[in-house]
């Protein structure tokens, strides 16, 4: 695992006022602990840039930011669609059998034969259980639900791969 890795935590989707501050979709769950990272990279127009989290609230479905730099509606407008990352190193360490998405994102799949099923692209909330996305083997994607024990068997961040109780024509 990569410490200097940059996790992608949210987006800028709009302005919220003429003061500067910022409307973020927010990936975190629950949605406001986006506000406990206090400095976020922002990527302006190709322009990487650090700022740090004035003041933040939770706004509706929404949050709501005021970032240093950022003093006007204008400056503000020139930000909405950049994604919102911190360092990896950033994110508290977690025990055993927990694990970031992004960690899990790009490991192998594997049936409890050891045959690939595919590579984990993403994963999804659903309320239930996450659920993986998995790019197959014959182009095609599966989604696994993300139950420890049940389903997924073992995760090895430092092998590389996730073993799954799923048959591989069960996609």
């Amino acid at each position: 695992m990569e410490d200097d890795k940059k996790i992608y935590l949210g987006k800028i989707t709009g302005v919220h006022g003429i003061k500067g501050w910022l409307k973020i979709q927010s990936f975190s769950s629950p949605l406001e602990n986006i506000l406990n990272y206090p400095l976020w990279i922002i990527n302006n127009r190709g322009q990487e840039g650090f700022y740090s989290v004035e003041q933040g609230r939770k706004h509706s479905n929404k949050i709501t930011v005021k970032l240093e730099k950022i003093d006007d509606r204008t400056k503000a407008e020139s930000f909405i669609n950049s994604k919102i990352k911190i360092m990896r190193e950033d994110l508290p360490k977690l025990s055993n059998e927990s694990y970031y998405w992004s960690d899990l994102e790009g490991l192998s799949v594997l049936n409890s034969e050891e045959k690939l099923i595919g590579i984990v692209d993403s994963l999804i909330e659903t309320g239930a259980n996450d659920v993986m996305v998995v790019n197959t083997t014959k182009d095609k994607r599966i989604l696994i639900p993300f139950v420890m024990h049940e389903i997924i068997k073992e995760v090895s961040i430092e092998l590389n791969y996730v073993k799954v109780d799923w048959s591989i024509d069960s996609g």
